[in-house]
């Protein structure tokens, strides 16, 4: 918006109000302007989204004075008011993700929640620019360091925009205004995507959750501070900023990295990195209720399903087929860290033994039980910490080919498939009325053809297979399993982004 179309639109608000309330606004503006200290461009883009949120609300017939008290301006804090360049080091698991990127692939998720009303794109960018500020490592741009990357605050304006591009689509982070998230609208959908070197799925679902809480504010919705929804005026807490794998105890083995290479699901791999996405929704409980007739957990089951529909979607009858799954540490001890701090293991079965759900969710049940405990992982944990010290002075343009090598070779290649699973999440009072599901996508890495996620909510499971590859094979497997097994399921799927 020019000067003169920005001067328009204040008098054209002012336009039949009173004169206490025209000054209200000559006020809020004044201060607004004061508090502000960015560069001319983004300081007159974020002048634009009060006006715009002034217009929103006029129009709704809200009082001036409640918009002043929903726009307040302490949401802004002294965030754009001064200039950061605080310096975060990497935590060890988003160490790899930047040196591993090749042939165009970035390890990118997206958490999204779908609401009962159509978004307000206004009130998002509002809300978006008073929570940004909570989470400094968030509005941090990637650096290259001699050693390592970094993380370097910034008080750039982070924008929200509509989706209209492939889901989990790379972002550039070469040029420095360019943050490592992206927040999307579409609909009555709110996403965000991230790099997964800013966080894992569980600090992704606190800064969803804060978001949303700040946008259902904005709405006139009142939402409590809990269940993993921070207040964006408190001060960022030290235990949110740690790096758990520092914290790790027990022996290392590099062997513990060591697995055989995976069998890939049949088809031909997409150019992009998702050619489609495809949403099974399902009542909860009865799930819950059919993997314990089973004698496994929700996850032991689903990842049971997977296996078998590898088998019926892989020509070869002999190797192995291995499911990574993530295990969330913070279950263990209970940590508040908005970084990475998931570890995993892979659940392992030859093909050829694969045979029906009653014999192989127990088999399932107990390999997760047993690789995926607290002694395991932190043994993982330690391993990954004794291969960053091993090559901590190493200069970094001589660790990008080291790790792309290892990466390629230690990582996608021993995978079939990933399971990752949010597990049942809580939503505050005001949130759960508004919230219709929430769903997780992650992008495949090659020569991965499959991957697939778990989130629930508000008694509703969405499990999502996103495929890179032309053979639609894989889900149609699913769906007959769950079929057969007497779940019903509404089926939601994207576009082919890529025929």
């Amino acid at each position: 918006m020019r000067k003169d179309q920005r001067d328009l639109h204040l008098e054209k608000l002012k336009g039949g109000l009173s004169e206490k309330d025209s000054g209200l606004i000559d006020g809020f503006f004044k201060k607004l302007r004061g508090q502000i200290d960015l560069p001319f461009i983004s300081k007159n883009l974020l002048t634009d989204h009060f006006i715009k949120g002034f217009e929103y609300y006029i129009e709704e017939g809200t009082e001036v004075e409640k918009i002043c008290e929903l726009l307040d301006l302490k949401y802004l804090g002294s965030f754009y008011d001064e200039v950061h360049r605080e310096s975060y080091t990497l935590d060890n698991a988003a160490i790899v993700y930047p040196l591993g990127m090749k042939y165009g692939q970035m390890p990118m998720f997206r958490l999204s929640a779908e609401l009962k009303e159509e978004v307000e794109p206004v009130l998002l960018q509002l809300a978006l620019d008073f929570t940004i500020k909570r989470f400094p490592t968030f509005s941090a741009v990637i650096k290259n360091g001699f050693f390592w990357h970094y993380l370097e605050s910034s008080n750039t304006l982070a924008l929200c925009e509509e989706e209209k591009d492939i889901p989990c689509k790379p972002i550039s982070i070469i040029l420095r205004s360019y943050r490592s998230l992206r927040v999307l609208y579409y609909k009555r959908r709110i996403s965000v995507e991230f790099f997964h070197v800013l966080t894992d799925g569980s600090g992704g679902m606190v800064f969803l959750k804060t978001l949303l809480a700040e946008y259902l504010r904005l709405k006139g919705k009142t939402v409590a501070i809990e269940d993993g929804v921070l207040d964006v005026n408190e001060e960022v807490k030290d235990e949110e900023l740690v790096n758990e794998f520092k914290n790790a105890k027990g022996d290392s083995s590099f062997s513990t990295f060591v697995d055989k290479k995976s069998l890939q699901v049949d088809g031909k791999l997409s150019k992009s990195n998702i050619s489609r996405i495809i949403h099974f929704e399902m009542d909860a409980d009865k799930l819950n209720s059919l993997a314990k007739s089973y004698g496994g957990t929700l996850t032991a089951y689903i990842a049971s399903l997977l296996f078998m529909a590898a088998k019926s979607c892989i020509r070869k009858k002999e190797g192995l087929f291995n499911i990574q799954i993530p295990v969330n540490m913070r279950k263990f001890n209970g940590s508040k860290t908005l970084r990475n701090y998931s570890m995993y293991f892979n659940a392992s079965m030859d093909i050829s033994k694969i045979e029906d759900l009653k014999t192989l969710v127990p088999n399932i049940d107990a390999q997760i039980k047993e690789k995926g405990s607290e002694k395991m992982m932190n043994q993982m944990m330690m391993t990954t910490g004794k291969l960053i010290n091993s090559l901590s002075f190493v200069p970094l343009f001589l660790k990008v080919p080291i790790m792309q090598s290892v990466y390629g070779y230690l990582g996608n290649s021993i995978i079939g498939c990933t399971l990752s699973n949010l597990g049942r999440i809580s939503l505050p009072q005001g949130m759960k009325e508004e919230v219709e599901k929430i769903s997780f996508v992650m992008a495949p890495g090659r020569p991965n053809r499959v991957t697939s996620t778990l989130a629930s909510v508000n008694g509703k499971c969405v499990l999502t297979i996103i495929r890179c590859s032309n053979d639609p094979s894989f889900e149609k497997a699913i769906y007959e399993l769950l079929m057969k097994d007497g779940i019903e399921c509404e089926v939601e799927g994207s576009v082919e982004y890529e025929s």
